[in-house]
């Protein structure tokens, strides 16, 4: 399943848009993270994506079609959404929470079938809290409740889940569960996630592509490393920041400190200042990209010191090495600006030296 948006604004007062031509599209298994300052749009983003606000112009699409057309229990079979977590005052164990998601898949008042018990009972064991099914939603903690919501979702079997700011309000030991948990189901049971968070390092973390909303109300959308850079996000929030990336035994971890201003200056340039040694990798699958990168890689040329491409005609595309010694800010932007050739991809990697 492919969820779109097309030519997106949104705008709350006449003449005055608060979200200017947003573009994107998300397929299964993969993790798209939705970023940007407070106040930026993303839960309006979220809303119109949906169908919940309507677009001032554009559209959302699933596999091709409006949503507008289709029927609403039709596309709430389909995507299953998590708002912002607020604890439950109801009276609900967290197994009749979960039995909510079953409402697309059921006539008004039917009662749950032995199906929709089953399916609930699935859907606790994906999110790893089947030991909570008789407990009241207000006697468990916030991250547990978090994993509640997303059951719920879960239990409507939807080939999309759409999280607002899962990880909110949270300890960082129940942000990475109910990361860990989102990123597990999308791998195993092939559905896709669209997530809004504050947290860029998450993003990082579980995202394939990333959607960065800007000041000037656009939007940058792409894969995460092509987006998240340090140029993007110093104009996505206003303020420098610096990326370093490392390992933790086989495993890639991303860290984003933001600089303050002032007092962080000289901190700021040493980070300027020092180079390291990375090698981009790309893929490119446009033959017409060929020239742009050329020319991109000759503006770069005072600090590439080696450079290797080769065809690979079994899937008619060429791939390209290249080693650069530069500062990080100057990798960074160049391994941004490959990505957003149409048809290229690029990954860096980064010495320990």
């Amino acid at each position: 399943m492919i969820l779109e948006v097309r030519g997106g604004y949104f705008n709350y007062e006449e003449g005055c848009d608060n979200l200017c031509d947003i573009n994107f599209s998300i397929g299964e298994p993969d993790v798209l993270c939705i970023l940007g300052a407070n106040g930026a749009g993303k839960t309006t983003l979220m809303k119109c994506m949906l169908g919940l606000r309507r677009w001032s112009r554009g559209a959302s699409y699933l596999d091709g079609t409006d949503i507008r057309r289709l029927r609403a229990k039709e596309f709430w079979r389909r995507v299953g959404y998590v708002p912002q977590a607020k604890l439950s005052s109801f009276v609900y164990t967290v197994r009749e929470m979960v039995l909510l998601g079953r409402g697309a898949h059921m006539s008004e008042l039917a009662m749950p079938k032995e199906h929709d018990e089953r399916v609930a009972g699935e859907a606790l064991a994906l999110a790893g809290i089947a030991h909570l099914r008789d407990k009241l939603c207000s006697k468990i903690s916030g991250g547990e409740y978090q994993l509640v919501l997303i059951a719920r979702a879960l239990a409507a079997e939807p080939s999309l889940l759409v999280l607002d700011e899962p990880e909110s309000n949270l300890d960082f030991k129940n942000q990475k569960r109910v990361l860990s948990t989102i990123s597990t189901l999308c791998k195993e049971r092939g559905i896709a996630a669209v997530i809004n968070t504050h947290y860029p390092e998450h993003a990082m973390d579980i995202s394939q592509r990333a959607l960065l909303l800007m000041p000037d109300k656009s939007a940058i959308f792409g894969g995460t490393a092509n987006v998240l850079t340090e140029e993007n996000l110093r104009r996505a929030f206003e303020i420098p920041v610096h990326i370093h990336r490392f390992k933790v035994g086989r495993r890639d971890y991303t860290s984003i400190l933001p600089l303050g201003e002032g007092e962080d200056a000289h901190t700021e340039r040493l980070i300027e200042m020092e180079t390291r040694i990375a090698q981009i990798g790309i893929i490119v699958e446009d033959p017409a990209a060929a020239e742009n990168i050329n020319r991109l890689l000759h503006e770069y040329s005072d600090c590439i010191i080696g450079r290797m491409g080769m065809p690979y005609r079994e899937r008619n595309i060429s791939i390209i090495s290249v080693i650069i010694d530069a500062p990080n800010e100057k990798i960074s932007a160049l391994s941004g600006k490959l990505g957003m050739f149409p048809g290229v991809s690029a990954k860096t990697v980064y010495s320990k030296i």
